[in-house]
């Protein structure tokens, strides 16, 4: 006898891609024989048989070294792993897995991708491990998102311009420019880099010949404009990762705003910030005195907190103490959660709308996502009336989490 399916099922995804764009997997071991088409060895197998618009889904593994991926890029694609801090191959030191997530098996260990020549618009979310490179071209690398990524390095290369670039919502972000060639005479300028909800930023750009110590011939070279907005750093940390990057601006431009330091000083020179005097800083919290601090007396900068302990649970949840009796309380992530009498609470401001907001990665227009779960459905439960189907309908009942 013929049987109906009904299936119940709520799916909320938000997308930029087409809805008949083709889905290729890279990794996947859920069956013993591979799809003709669907299924690929090498990410560059998979990118060389994609179009414009398509998704690569990057998938764990469970060896010891985990999945590694490397390849170079030339089309706008969606590249797209499971997240982070969900079972036990990416935890760091005590912390504890993320349980409110689907736990897929194994463990990303890096993503090295090279950028170039039709690439610009392409998408990553969910990777750990991280690293993009952009290739010695002339022509512009625009409109490049990474979302809700962990351990992410950006290296500006000897590329053309970088418009309009987002890091979202990531974990460890490190961004540099460098890679100084000579031979290279083009625009090397990084326009509209925004960075918001992350947890631990580093920057470097230099303008100089790392070989000679000249300025380099480009011009202009750094960052036109740039936004860090809800971003935190944070040392000394138990029972979680310590997010504490430096921040070496060489004269860049960025508004910074809505950000928390607590163990990392916002005192130029100090090693940890230089090179800020064309920076704003607005709204931000820090353990730092205000004194002569570009955070303090740069022209713009104004709404700064300083001097706030860095010693007891008095912003986040689990920092810097995140232990408790030996048992870890926290994901690594969870723990930068504001207390309920945080005074981060509403002490932010949108730098879009003027409306009040929480300071750190959980608050602002994009908050943080725990675990880096990328914005696609997740199926994580089945309901049937029974296992044997009787009379003409059997009816099953899908639950999908959309993780917007």
């Amino acid at each position: 006898m013929k049987k109906i399916l009904t299936m119940v099922l709520v799916l909320m995804v938000s997308t930029s891609f087409l809805a008949t764009a083709t889905i290729r997997r890279v990794g996947f071991t859920g069956s013993s024989t591979a799809v003709d088409g669907l299924d690929y060895t090498t990410f560059q197998a998979a990118h060389d048989a994609s179009i414009n618009g398509d998704t690569i889904q990057l998938y764990p593994s469970t060896q010891s070294s985990g999945s590694t991926f490397s390849g170079g890029i030339n089309k706008r694609l969606y590249i797209v792993g499971p997240g982070y801090f969900v079972n036990g191959y990416n935890m760091p030191g005590s912390g504890i897995i993320n349980n409110a997530l689907q736990a897929l098996p194994g463990a990303i260990s890096s993503a090295n991708f090279t950028l170039g020549i039709g690439s610009a618009g392409t998408i990553f979310a969910g990777i750990n491990g991280l690293g993009l490179t952009t290739s010695n071209i002339l022509d512009s690398l625009n409109n490049v998102a990474v979302y809700r990524c962990r351990s992410v390095s950006v290296n500006y290369n000897n590329s053309g311009v970088c418009n309009n670039w987002i890091i979202s919502q990531c974990t460890g972000v490190s961004i540099s420019q460098s890679g100084y060639d000579i031979a290279f005479n083009g625009n090397r300028s990084i326009t509209n880099l925004r960075i918001e909800n992350s947890l631990g930023v580093g920057i470097s750009y230099s303008a100089t010949n790392p070989s000679t110590g000249q300025p380099t011939p480009q011009s202009p070279v750094g960052v036109n404009s740039g936004q860090i907005l809800n971003c935190v750093w944070a040392s000394g940390t138990t029972g979680v990762e310590s997010y504490n990057s430096s921040l070496s601006m060489n004269n860049s431009v960025f508004l910074i705003q809505n950000c928390i330091s607590l163990g990392s000083t916002f005192t130029n020179g100090s090693g940890w910030l230089t090179g800020a005097s064309n920076c704003v800083f607005v709204n931000n919290i820090t353990s730092s005195a205000g004194g002569t601090s570009p955070v303090a007396s740069n022209p713009g900068s104004s709404g700064n907190v300083f001097n706030v302990s860095a010693s007891s649970n008095v912003i986040f949840v689990g920092v810097p103490n995140n232990v408790s009796n030996g048992q870890t309380l926290n994901s690594p992530d969870a723990a930068f959660q504001l207390t309920s009498t945080s005074l981060a609470r509403n002490a932010g401001i949108n730098p879009n709308t003027g409306a009040q907001t929480d300071c750190g990665i959980y608050g602002g227009t994009n908050p943080y996502k725990a675990s880096g779960i990328p914005n696609i459905p997740a199926f994580y439960r089945l309901n049937a009336a029974s296992t044997t189907a009787s009379g003409s309908t059997y009816t099953i009942t899908y639950s999908v989490r959309s993780n917007n």
